[in-house]
């Protein structure tokens, strides 16, 4: 597979990445991967900013217009589409410029996420009915792993929920589970950054 290069730019909304991310592009032989966390989704052209049709002028974009408003998106899913543009890249032998004002997801592709276990059926019942009583679950979680726990919001459901599943499933703390399962990075060669 031939390797492709590949350059990211972040910034604020209206800081000319859109132009500027399109002149990369038209100059470098090279698509785009959106990191904004809300163009992925359709019907958000507004609260997200996302460059028209007219605007992109003929390059591929990623990442935008790909889901509808009611479908669960995370940075797992994000990393999935990373390693499907960047495959379609090498095939199209084309380059990629990734641009966006969400910095998490790139930093999530430079520093990695560790790989969660796969959630029985009767494992995600079990979690639904303890998070009925989301204070109590807490406490629970807070009193099995308090390292752990201490970093996570006594009202933050989604972590709450995490650290609950990883718990039932696996037997063992989520510090524990996240010690033996390290963060992988997904982009690995240096990638020059550029912030606008």
């Amino acid at each position: 597979m031939k390797t492709i290069k590949q350059l990211a730019l972040i910034g604020p909304t209206a800081s000319g990445k859109t132009a500027l991310s399109i002149e990369v592009a038209q100059k470098h032989n090279a698509h785009i991967l959106s990191l904004d966390s809300l163009a992925i989704y359709q019907e958000t052209d507004i609260v997200s900013a996302k460059p028209t049709l007219k605007e992109r002028q003929g390059v591929r974009h990623f990442g935008i217009d790909m889901l509808s408003p009611d479908t669960h998106f995370d940075v797992t899913t994000f990393i999935k589409l990373y390693h499907s543009t960047y495959a379609l890249c090498q095939k199209e032998e084309k380059n990629l410029v990734i641009v966006g004002g969400t910095s998490f997801y790139l930093k999530m592709l430079l520093e990695g996420v560790s790989l969660l276990p796969h959630f029985d059926d009767e494992i995600k019942k079990k979690s639904q009915k303890q998070l009925h009583d989301l204070p109590k679950t807490y406490a629970w979680l807070r009193e099995i792993d308090p390292e752990y726990m201490s970093l996570i919001a006594s009202n933050d459901r989604y972590r709450i929920e995490k650290a609950l599943l990883i718990r039932l499933q696996t037997e063992l703390k989520p510090s524990e589970y996240f010690a033996q399962n390290p963060p992988i990075p997904t982009i690995t060669a240096p990638l020059p950054l550029y912030q606008i």
